[in-house]
């Protein structure tokens, strides 16, 4: 494990999956959970204008003329694939959102991790989450979670309306947003598909340091390792 890099970033991008939640939170919680939640919730929501809305546009996205029932069988197909497609994101994101707010879902964050991300608020160093999970689900899930402080030092959170997470353009995109040089971005991930892509558009990246041991070439670092010299 690298003890710091050679440069302390400006702002850090810290991948929702794996760094602000559990690494397998989509695949082993919040996916099951809305397979499973699914049809009571469009039941209940039927007259939602925003569920009516994102249906429509997942409709649009599959490109055919389904019913109700091929619909929901495309939805569900989709949901066990572990797709990345942004209006099925938004519906399963209205789905863990009412679950959140119900307390049927209960989010995980590490002392250490929210008391270093506070240290490096105070140290000024920008902080943003990146996700699959919609970003209003990454805040509701900082919000109910053991430490909703921390969701108030985060500077913007973003999903896959910006792009793919494996996709370089996206960091691109990321680094205009947040207005500070690729190079003086960091990308803390546990995904090696990610980090080979945030590389690509010149930003640093590390895993954190409770990562196992990866064969690639990406450091590990503790995020107070992260801190600005004086910080």
């Amino acid at each position: 494990m690298n003890t710091s890099p050679n440069r302390a970033p400006q702002a850090l991008i810290l991948a929702f999956e794996g760094v602000l939640a559990p690494p397998g939170v989509l695949r082993d919680t919040l996916e099951p959970y809305s397979l499973e939640a699914l049809p009571g919730f469009l039941e209940r929501h039927a007259e939602s204008t925003a569920v009516q809305r994102v249906l429509a546009d997942i409709l649009a996205y599959s490109g055919r003329e389904l019913d109700v029932d091929g619909l929901l069988a495309q939805i569900r197909a989709w949901i066990r694939g572990g797709q990345d497609i942004t209006p099925l994101r938004q519906l399963q994101g209205l789905i863990w959102a009412d679950a959140l707010e119900a307390s049927m879902l209960r989010p995980e964050l590490s002392d250490d991790t929210a008391q270093a991300l506070i240290a490096l608020d105070d140290a000024g160093v920008a902080l943003y989450s990146f996700g699959a999970s919609p970003a209003p689900v990454q805040r509701d899930w900082l919000r109910h979670g053991p430490h909703p402080e921390v969701e108030q030092r985060l500077t913007g959170l973003f999903d896959t309306r910006i792009g793919g997470r494996r996709d370089a353009g996206s960091y691109r995109r990321l680094a205009d947003e947040i207005g500070i040089a690729p190079e003086a971005i960091m990308l803390l991930s546990v995904r090696g598909e990610e980090l080979d892509a945030a590389q690509q558009a010149w930003l640093q990246t590390a895993r954190p340091f409770t990562d196992p041991v990866a064969a690639d070439k990406h450091p590990r670092y503790r995020l107070d390792a992260l801190l600005p010299a004086g910080g």
